[in-house]
């Protein structure tokens, strides 16, 4: 562990974060997706240490120390937002990817912190996919801490180290931006329009009529930005400019 890091510990906070695929779906059903998403997490994720993780086929945990919420907000908006823009495009598909925001759990204690790593990496098992934990590729039980409890219970020692369990009591509140809300106003506006009409998401695209009145709705009657319907649609902003004036 580092001194930086050693002597900003008391400032800091764990988390435990799950994400999930929209309407359960296996959004990491391949090797090759469950590696594009771990990459992704390790990817500008300064003032983020990963402590645990495991990525499964329809969701992922992350256990994560953060040194500000505000940090761990942005980080996980860049993860999902460019894993959904990659899974988008390599699926032909538009449309949210991941079922609402991520959720978040803070960590009290030094005790809950083991809790959390051994029920992250014990999902494989849980889940029927292998025997034992350490026979699972997608977590860190064996890229972390080389398939060793007892390296688990040294790292969490090293981490608590020194630090008084009244630092873990303060509650975090998760200010939702303006931006977050816009898209999620957005969402539920496709979400009610798919619904109206009897399609899916995967429909729409093909459906021209459909689009051109859904954009319509959406910039006209509900002022969204074309970057915003660009984001959840994954239509260019040409494109959807083009379409509002037909």
């Amino acid at each position: 562990m580092s001194r930086t890091t050693r002597n900003n510990m008391k400032d800091s906070s764990f988390f435990h974060i799950i994400t999930q695929g929209i309407n359960k779906e296996k959004i990491f059903d391949t090797d090759e997706n469950k590696e594009r998403y771990l990459k992704s997490i390790y990817k500008n994720n300064e003032g983020i240490d990963i402590i645990a993780y495991c990525i499964m086929s329809n969701h992922a945990h992350i256990l994560v120390k953060i040194d500000s919420i505000d940090n761990m907000q942005q980080w996980m908006k860049k993860v999902n937002t460019g894993y959904a823009m990659y899974y988008n495009k390599r699926n032909d598909r538009v449309g949210y990817v991941f079922r609402d925001r991520y959720k978040s759990q803070v960590i009290r204690n030094e005790k809950h912190l083991y809790t959390c790593i051994d029920y992250i990496h014990e999902n494989p098992v849980k889940a029927g996919i292998c025997n034992k934990k350490e026979h699972y590729e997608f977590s860190s039980y064996i890229s972390k801490y080389n398939g060793n409890q007892n390296e688990v219970k040294m790292q969490i020692a090293q981490m608590f180290n020194n630090i008084e369990e009244n630092s873990k009591e303060e509650k975090f509140e998760f200010i939702e931006s303006e931006e977050e809300s816009k898209e999620e106003n957005c969402q539920n506006i496709i979400n009610d329009f798919l619904k109206e009409k009897g399609i899916y998401v995967e429909q729409l695209i093909k459906r021209e009529k459909n689009l051109i009145e859904l954009v319509k709705i959406l910039k006209f009657e509900n002022n969204i930005s074309y970057r915003i319907m660009e984001k959840i649609l994954g239509i260019s902003r040409e494109k959807l400019r083009l379409l509002s004036k037909c």
